[in-house]
């Protein structure tokens, strides 16, 4: 693994995981890192993987510049996109979702919104906003800055910083804090499986709740 970049064990196991439990984890670990306002638009996929970031502004300068960073992505990255929480404006649609499919993008979250979200759905691409809207941002909207920190919905995101998205919510790790999130995440889903072994053993509610530390 190079240096700041997360090996392949580590990215699989956290795929494995939940949004809640990763939040969880994150409370645990005493780092806010969930996404508020941030949901799926593709119900039943996953998104995980190591951000790539781009923000986009109203600046005059940046308007020549949209979607021309595409090339830059590498295949299994979160391209993770600041564009000030705008719903009047979309910075992605079908022909990035069906880019970003075929070239194997994890996915994609927004702080803003997309549109047409049916083409996006039709090639099952993960994709993560504030909501649809029609309005292109081409000529509103230009690229700022890639691969350089971004603001997701408050949460400071660093390039490299590890996104993970169901359809609960999306969440944030930040790469010095990835293995001890994930030792967190380890010890919820202990506790959650001890809750859902007592349950189904028809114990109470109140044997339930003790459940792991007898395992």
């Amino acid at each position: 693994m190079n240096s700041g970049e997360i090996s392949q064990d580590m990215l699989a196991e956290y795929g494995t995981l939940s949004s809640a439990i990763i939040s969880d984890a994150l409370d645990l670990a005493g780092i806010h890192g969930t996404l508020i306002g941030l949901s799926t638009q593709v119900s039943g996929l996953r998104m995980c993987g190591p951000a790539f970031t781009a923000r986009y502004t109203l600046a005059p300068a940046a308007l020549n510049r949209f979607a021309d960073f595409m090339d830059e992505i590498p295949k299994g990255a979160v391209v993770a996109i600041d564009n000030g929480g705008r719903t009047d404006v979309s910075v992605w649609g079908d022909t990035l979702s069906l880019f970003g499919h075929m070239n194997s993008f994890a996915g994609t979250v927004i702080d803003g919104v997309c549109r047409d979200i049916d083409g996006t759905r039709a090639v099952s691409y993960p994709m993560f906003s504030r909501g649809t809207y029609m309005r292109t941002g081409k000529g509103r909207v230009g690229v700022e800055s890639t691969n350089a920190p971004i603001t997701l919905s408050g949460v400071t995101i660093h390039p490299g910083d590890l996104i993970f998205g169901d359809d609960t919510g999306v969440v944030a790790v930040p790469k010095a804090a990835w293995a001890e999130v994930l030792a967190f995440a380890r010890t919820i889903v202990h506790r959650d499986d001890a809750y859902e072994a007592a349950i189904r053993a028809g114990l109470s509610m109140a044997d339930v709740w003790l459940a792991p530390d007898k395992t």
